[in-house]
């Protein structure tokens, strides 16, 4: 396989004297077609979104044998749960930090390497402490990740076409829910609840490999005023492309563009150029993690501990809901590019919380229409859930864009820290009803906050979004 490196100095078309400026390293990005090289990115970067979804709900298909081992009351469950989020709510700021001073690539490596060295440790914990502090550092690898993955996809993507582009890439956290569910229910039971963090140290992989293989964000480096290694960086994806790329003839039209807009720092996030958008971005990540973290990861324990459910039967009813959030989010990519990012939120959150809603008028019912509610509340979640990690790089200035990103995360950490909690007092308090009602109460306010508080982004260019 042939490296970054190969690709640096053979030249891209584009004449030398048009390369060194901001505004025609982002025209060649934007005349740029599908090409190998951001297939090969996607894919990779991919993976690692992948077993952050994979080793982010692992926890709720190991918790029912984890409970039996360690005799864990309802408090201590919640706070396993919740152990994971207050490293992500760390990592959700670290992570982006770092990126947006050494680079998108290296903070994605450094993450996945973090993940995949906890989780093996994960998987040989001798008690319940030791195996709460080795989440709370898995947490900080997990929470870090994410963010910056989507920065760096939305970078790498031209305007026309970016929402199906990055969410065919985020569709894999999603499916990392699915397979982590699905292989849950197969090798717990046989091969023991180890086997789970075993699988999820593959993240390990990609800390040696990536930075190898992946440019670096041009955006990125011609924002630092790298102008060379920017150059090269978007040589190396224009020599996978497939054909004579066309000139570059608005190289002038973006220098003109960037210049009009001051360099953001952090503070910008809640100054009055941004602060609608963030606070709308806070209810977007807010109500995803809330509604993950609520209820996804107890809805095996509900259905066993509350409907007396066999463990097999358990797991199989969780898994049929995350197959739903992957059609959800297919759903979500095809349609994003057509319709907008804010009527795809919207809709689905507010159909989300009149199935939750359901959920709590049907409680009583059998197992299996309570499961069916759960997995349609997942279904719709899932679509608003993957658009946020389109719209969000989209409403930030590239300075600040992996911070946006990581504040969004970090909110999204918070409601998972405390949403375990509100499930486990009302469960365990006989008012599963009350849990439903409140789960669904918060993906309509955040409906109406995106509704009133956001911009459409569609088939802007990302400059162009820059208040």
């Amino acid at each position: 396989m042939r490296t970054i490196d190969n690709f640096i100095g053979q030249g891209s078309g584009v004449d030398s004297s048009e390369r060194h400026t901001r505004g025609s390293i982002i025209a060649r990005l934007e005349r740029m077609p599908r090409n190998a090289m951001q297939v090969r990115a996607r894919l990779l970067i991919g993976l690692a979104t992948f077993f952050d979804g994979f080793d982010v709900i692992t926890i709720a298909t190991t918790l029912p044998m984890l409970i039996q081992k360690w005799h864990l009351t309802p408090w201590a469950i919640g706070f396993l749960i919740a152990s994971g989020s207050v490293g992500q709510l760390f990592g959700a700021f670290l992570f982006p930090s770092l990126a947006e001073r050494h680079g998108r690539v290296r903070a994605i490596a450094w993450s996945s390497g973090l993940i995949g060295v906890t989780s093996i440790a994960c998987g040989f914990a001798p008690s319940f402490a030791a195996f709460a502090a080795l989440r709370v550092v898995q947490g900080i690898g997990l929470g870090g990740e994410l963010p910056v993955a989507a920065t760096y996809i939305n970078e790498i993507s031209r305007a026309h076409g970016r929402g199906r582009f990055v969410l065919l890439y985020e569709i894999v956290f999603p499916i990392g829910l699915l397979a982590s569910n699905a292989l849950g229910a197969w090798v717990v039971p046989r091969f023991g609840w180890q086997a789970m963090y075993f699988i999820g140290a593959m993240p390990l992989i990609l800390f040696v490999v990536l930075r190898r293989i992946v440019p670096e964000s041009p955006r990125w480096l011609a924002e630092r005023k790298r102008l060379d290694e920017a150059d090269a960086a978007v040589t190396a994806f224009e020599r996978t492309a497939k054909g004579v790329l066309a000139p570059v003839t608005n190289a002038e039209a973006f220098e003109a563009m960037v210049s009009r807009h001051p360099k953001r720092s952090v503070k910008d996030l809640l100054g009055p150029a941004y602060l609608k958008r963030t606070l709308a971005v806070a209810m977007l990540w807010m109500t995803c993690g809330f509604i993950q973290y609520g209820l996804s990861t107890w809805l095996p324990t509900i259905y066993r501990t509350i409907y007396h459910a066999p463990l097999q039967l358990a797991l199989n009813l969780a898994v049929a809901a995350s197959v739903l959030g992957v059609l959800g989010s297919l759903a979500c990519a095809l349609l994003v590019d057509k319709v907008g990012r804010k009527p795809i939120i919207n809709v689905s959150f507010l159909l989300c919380a009149l199935s939750l809603a359901m959920a709590g008028v049907c409680y009583t019912m059998s197992v299996y229409v309570v499961a069916a509610f759960c997995a349609l509340a997942l279904g719709f979640l899932a679509s608003g859930f993957i658009t946020a990690y389109v719209y969000t790089p989209e409403l930030y200035p590239t300075s600040i864009r992996a911070m946006g990103c990581g504040v969004g995360g970090a909110w999204l950490k918070v409601a998972a820290i405390f949403a375990p909690t509100i499930v486990s007092k009302t469960m365990t308090g006989g008012n599963l009803d009350v849990a439903f009602y409140i789960l669904a109460a918060v993906p309509f306010l955040a409906a109406i906050t995106v509704h009133f508080l956001g911009i459409e982004t569609k088939g802007k260019v990302l400059e162009q979004l820059e208040a």
